[in-house]
């Protein structure tokens, strides 16, 4: 395990804080975050390629997304994500 130093917004600071439990808690929650979105961003990499050689047609992507949607599961804040 190595430590650093990071510099962030005090306003940032204070909602991790809160989100954490407690400051003895924040850098798990740092460590935890960061490991999720690291996962994402390797997904979203990984999806971008795949969509490249296997391009996914449009019937079957508005189908897709409609189901999403109706699961409850498409991310409204970035659209068609999983499927773009």
């Amino acid at each position: 395990m190595k430590r650093i130093t990071v510099s962030l917004p005090d306003e940032l600071v204070d909602k991790i804080k809160r989100a954490a439990g407690g400051e003895g808690q924040v850098s798990s929650y740092v460590a935890t975050a960061l490991a999720d979105y690291q996962e994402r961003e390797t997904l979203d990499q990984v999806l971008a390629a795949w969509r490249a050689e296997t391009p996914i047609p449009d019937d079957v992507r508005r189908r897709a997304t409609a189901e999403l949607d109706d699961a409850g599961l498409q991310d409204s804040s970035t659209g068609d994500r999983m499927l773009g």
